[in-house]
């Protein structure tokens, strides 16, 4: 048992903390003073009593003792218990023998005969047996064809701008494989955006919504055009492209137009390969990529 210390105005009021801390009673209590209360010159100031304590331990019974108890019951008779637990130690001991006896006749028993292993053919004969084997043929996706493209974009578009309070007509047109959806009416400014952003945007989300109705196998081309932005975007980027053509055939220097999108970009591309001697080439990544008009170098 541990050792506590405790502290009182008297010895006899440390004791009595010391034995409600160990909940013992006083003949069962083993302590030593450290320090006794005393009081300083004047009775100034008290020093308290201080007191080491712990629970008084037993003193064992003599083994002698013990063994006769075992022997015996309350009776005075001899016990049982001994002798039941002298067989129940040899039962133990036979059980462990015999576990023994059985798992050393386990380890005597031969290796069960391992599988004969087939033999291992040579490369190129395996490489001959699955040039024999049939290759599976994929089956042909059959691709969303153009008027199906353009009843589901003429849906997307119509409700996407009666959700923004736009009254429009939606007409598609097919030219072989490319589908133009176009949306007529008044006032449509806000589905056109600023230069363009907000039509060109609303025709992303259409070929998404396509190739996913399609799994990603759908024929042709598509754009949408709101209020006939892209036509009128057309012809001044090809009036544009010619003037700055001529004046590349007239001083022989290149000129390099500003950032564009990949549609505004194809129609510069096209313009200028209608006129001989000039020559176009794209610079730049991402929103900076533009278009250059120059001599051509053959």
């Amino acid at each position: 048992m541990e050792w506590i210390e405790t502290t009182g105005a008297t010895i006899d009021e440390a004791k009595d903390f010391a034995l409600d801390r160990l909940g013992v009673a006083e003949d069962e209590l083993e302590g030593e003073v450290l320090i006794e209360p005393s009081k300083s010159m004047f009775g100034l100031k008290k020093t308290e009593a201080r007191l080491k304590a712990r629970v008084r331990p037993t003193t064992p019974r003599p083994k002698t003792e013990r063994r006769d108890r075992n022997r015996r019951d309350r009776n005075g008779n001899p016990n049982s218990r001994g002798k039941n637990e002298k067989t129940d130690n040899k039962g133990r001991k036979n059980n462990q023998g015999d576990q023994a006896k059985k798992k050393s006749e386990k380890t005597e028993q031969p290796d069960k005969a391992e599988k004969p292993k087939t033999e291992d053919k040579p490369k190129n004969q395996r490489n001959r047996q699955k040039d024999r084997q049939p290759a599976k043929e994929k089956a042909d996706v059959e691709k969303m064809d153009l008027p199906t493209q353009a009843e589901i974009t003429e849906d997307f578009v119509g409700g996407l701008l009666s959700e923004m309070g736009l009254d429009a007509n939606v007409v598609s047109t097919i030219d072989e494989d490319h589908l133009t959806v176009e949306a007529h009416g008044l006032n449509l400014g806000l589905a056109i955006g600023q230069q363009g952003d907000t039509v060109r945007a609303i025709t992303e989300l259409a070929r998404t919504i396509i190739q996913r109705r399609s799994d990603g196998a759908a024929s042709g081309s598509m754009i949408v055009d709101i209020g006939g932005y892209r036509s009128r975007r057309q012809s001044f980027l090809e009036e544009f492209t010619r003037t700055q053509a001529e004046a590349v055939l007239a001083d022989g220097g290149a000129r390099s137009l500003e950032p564009m999108g990949s549609a505004d970009r194809r129609i510069v591309h096209n313009t200028v390969s209608d006129i001989d001697g000039l020559e176009t080439l794209s610079q730049g990544s991402d929103m900076n990529r533009r278009v250059v008009i120059q001599v051509a170098t053959n």
